[in-house]
């Protein structure tokens, strides 16, 4: 993952949804709930990737998460945010 941001609220933004307490409230509130409804209480994990090219970053800013169901299987929520 890169730590070259090139926008002061795309620092923001990455800096909350780096806590998984403050990344599982945040994506509770923001998701549908046809998929909050599956996931679990607990924090999400921070999974060290991105997947935004370089000449794009300026433009978008990406985190993945490992989430734990509701039925105890993971999966994984990709969040890409444009600004």
């Amino acid at each position: 993952m890169t730590d070259n941001i090139a926008q002061p609220h795309d620092h923001f933004l990455k800096e909350l949804l780096s806590y998984p307490k403050q990344a599982g409230t945040l994506l509770r509130e923001r998701l549908p709930h046809t998929v909050v409804k599956f996931l679990s209480a607990k924090p999400p994990r921070l999974v060290d990737a991105s997947f935004v090219d370089a000449e794009l970053r300026g433009h978008l800013s990406d985190r993945l998460f490992e989430v734990e169901t509701v039925n105890g299987k993971t999966v994984f929520l990709y969040i890409l945010v444009e600004h």
